[in-house]
């Protein structure tokens, strides 16, 4: 009996101490009794206080504490009239914490005869596992939101490949309802051919638990669709369980792509192909295909533009593109290429018979006059063609070779179009091979000078040197001046070589002043330099860095030149004349300038061109003109210096004229530095004893430029 009692004292002991509430009822609803975690959480006094006292007893003493009652008293009937257990799950009560969710079960307890005796209720605080249950509930239906929300095909299916669950844009693309699709495979949604691909993509990623991206295209409830898919796995303890498959509609995106193509391929005024397409084009074409290709250029668009306004000669090119098309083969390539120029490539004119007709085709439809906005255009083309493999090697050479063509018909204005030569492409070559050459040699300073002495008309005395430029190239030896001058002028590089001249002049006139050669340097000026704003600055430089008397120094200027500056090339001069610069006129009478010019220009000298030395006694005119110039000249107090003197009977006849100075292959042909200084010291020292070159000598190589 003492182990007894014991043992119910050790179960009370362990009741009581239980963190979960326990108590206890007869079958009137009356306490009987309860644990002290039961007085704990609900701020009871004891454990007397509540026995014999009901549930609606004690609710004063509860105050305003939220208890629900009537679902307690529901669960306490229930166990008693069922003689079973019953659970209220999550009841909320307030207690000490707050309010917090009770799972509450009511047990019935029976006596010996299995009569129902009371109720035993135990009170398990579930509020951590409620909040979470809810948290996890919140979350599912916000990621549900989202799953439905989503614009993108989303669809998840079992490793059997039955629809587990998708979204509402798949059941819209489907046109469907949920429980239409749920439960059903791929096959049985979509067309045939698409399932099948979406299958073996399925089986691709059982065997390797890899990503798959692919697209597709197919009709589905009457719309055709264009996907990119997108499948994953879904691996649960390393083992797939089935797949996620989240497709985008691309279809819009493809069309506006192919819309952002065509306006990257197209010229956006005519609408044929622009140039990085034609090039592209061009690059793609088959090589064992004759090509013929043109290029057709709008003469005078740019006038046409400031004539009439940009919106008259856009419809001009719109005119121009569409009369081409109409021409041309259908299959040809068609561009526009420049601001004023068209090209055509195309394998049905490829021999110069099927390139002739064609161009003549294309001068005869469009060198008319047109009507535009009320305005008559004379309308006027040139074109250049070339063709592969029969003058052109290599197709892309076409382009380059076309536009050799149409340059040559620009030049020639009564040639409206040009076949591509290669003689000419070769002479082409070679003069690029050139060009670049003596880009070479100038940025190098190797490009030489030789000087032509200036001597006086009674003394013979040597006064000065002009400074003339030689080129000897590498490997084709010494180049005439009238050969690179040309190609620097033609190639804008004649301004940095004639910088090059004045500075190696004003080094060697510096030189030769040091050896107790006192004269005077004159240096050619090209127009190009006579307009360079820095002029003055750049000769102020040379001569303060060498050293140099400015009247040592003697720039020659063209009168063509003169005639062609302006108001700021005048104030260059007098800048010129301040600086102590002598101003030399060069090729005098060549210009046609008016003598009444002289009388506002502050010229030191004029230099009568060889052309009239030479006619001298052999025309009247000539010989008039250079007889009033020498006379007008000596009025104003101008020095006159004549060129190309070759004859000694030229040279008595201007010295009967009164002419000042001489330069010519009588007295010397142009030298290097180092033979000018030894012939210098010879002249010096017997220069009235002057031995004149025979002419038969004067028939030199080297032209004075």
């Amino acid at each position: 009996m003492g182990s007894k009692n014991y043992l119910n004292h050790i179960l009370i002991n362990a009741i009581q101490h239980l963190p979960i509430g326990i108590f206890w009822k007869d079958i009137h609803g009356q306490y009987l009794g309860c644990n002290k975690h039961c007085l704990t959480i609900f701020d009871l006094p004891s454990e007397q206080f509540i026995i014999g006292k009901t549930d609606a007893q004690l609710k004063p003493a509860f105050k305003e504490k939220q208890l629900p009652n009537e679902a307690l008293y529901q669960t306490d009937q229930e166990a008693l009239i069922h003689g079973r257990s019953v659970i209220a799950n999550a009841m909320t009560l307030e207690t000490i914490y707050g309010h917090q969710q009770f799972e509450i079960t009511k047990i019935p307890l029976k006596n010996r005869a299995g009569k129902t005796v009371g109720l035993l209720g135990i009170a398990i605080d579930v509020s951590s596992k409620f909040r979470s249950e809810q948290k996890l509930q919140e979350k599912t239906a916000l990621l549900n939101s989202i799953f439905d929300a989503l614009p993108d095909f989303v669809i998840y299916k079992d490793i059997e490949g039955r629809i587990v669950e998708c979204n509402r844009a798949a059941l819209k693309l489907a046109k469907k309802k949920k429980a239409d699709v749920i439960g059903k495979t791929i096959a049985e949604i979509l067309p045939a051919s698409t399932a099948q691909a979406s299958i073996a993509y399925d089986t691709q990623l059982k065997t390797n638990y890899k990503s798959a991206n692919y697209k597709m295209e197919f009709e589905l409830a009457g719309r055709q669709v264009y996907v990119d898919v997108h499948k994953h796995p879904v691996i649960q303890n390393n083992e797939l369980v089935g797949t996620v498959s989240i497709s985008r509609d691309i279809k819009e995106r493809r069309i506006n792509l192919q819309k952002i193509a065509t306006l990257t391929k197209h010229d956006q005024l005519t609408k044929l192909l622009n140039r990085p397409t034609f090039l592209q084009s061009l690059e793609d074409i088959d090589q064992d295909s004759h090509w013929g290709m043109l290029l057709i250029d709008i003469k005078k668009l740019g006038q046409l533009n400031s004539n009439y306004g940009t919106e008259i000669g856009d419809q001009v090119l719109i005119h121009v593109g569409e009369q081409i098309k109409k021409i041309v083969p259908d299959d040809a390539f068609l561009a526009r290429i420049q601001g004023d120029r068209f090209a055509i490539l195309t394998n049905q004119a490829s021999s110069p018979n099927q390139l002739n007709y064609l161009c003549n085709k294309l001068i005869d439809k469009l060198n008319r006059q047109i009507a535009i906005q009320g305005h008559v255009i004379d309308l006027a083309i040139c074109i250049g063609a070339a063709n592969y493999p029969n003058t052109v090697q290599d197709t892309n050479q076409l382009l380059t070779c076309s536009e050799q063509a149409l340059s040559r018909s620009r030049k020639h204005t009564e040639q409206y179009y040009t076949l591509f030569d290669p003689v000419l492409e070769a002479h082409a070559e070679a003069e690029k091979r050139l060009i670049d050459d003596l880009k070479h040699a100038i940025n190098n300073k190797a490009i030489d000078l030789y000087y032509q002495p200036v001597v006086d008309a009674n003394s013979k005395a040597v006064l000065g040197v002009e400074a003339l430029a030689r080129w000897h190239h590498p490997e084709q030896g010494l180049i005439m001046p009238i050969k690179f001058i040309e190609l620097a002028e033609k190639n804008n590089l004649i301004g940095q070589l004639g910088e090059v001249v004045l500075e190696k002049a004003c080094q060697q006139l510096a030189l030769w002043r040091a050896q107790g050669i006192d004269i005077f340097m004159a240096v050619n000026l090209s127009p190009i330099q006579f307009n360079d704003p820095q002029l003055i600055s750049k000769i102020k430089y040379y001569i303060e860095y060498y050293d140099i008397p400015a009247h040592r120094l003697e720039i020659e200027v063209t009168e063509s030149a003169l005639l062609e500056s302006n108001h700021t090339a005048d104030n260059m001069l007098e800048e010129l004349i301040k600086l102590g610069v002598r101003l030399a006129i060069d090729d005098f009478g060549t210009g046609y300038c008016s003598l009444s010019y002289l009388k506002n220009m502050p010229a030191h000298k004029l230099k009568i061109d060889k052309s009239f030395v030479d006619e001298l006694e052999l025309d009247k005119t000539t010989t008039a003109i250079t007889r009033s110039v020498i006379s007008l000249a000596r009025e104003l107090n101008i020095t006159v210096t004549a060129e190309g003197v070759e004859e000694e009977s030229q040279m008595k006849w201007l010295q009967a004229q009164q002419c000042d100075q001489f330069q010519g292959y009588l007295f010397s042909r142009p030298l290097p530095s180092d033979k000018f200084c030894l012939w210098y010291k010879q002249h010096h020292a017997t220069h009235n004893n002057i031995t004149y070159l025979q002419p038969a000598e004067t028939n030199m190589s080297l032209p004075v430029l």
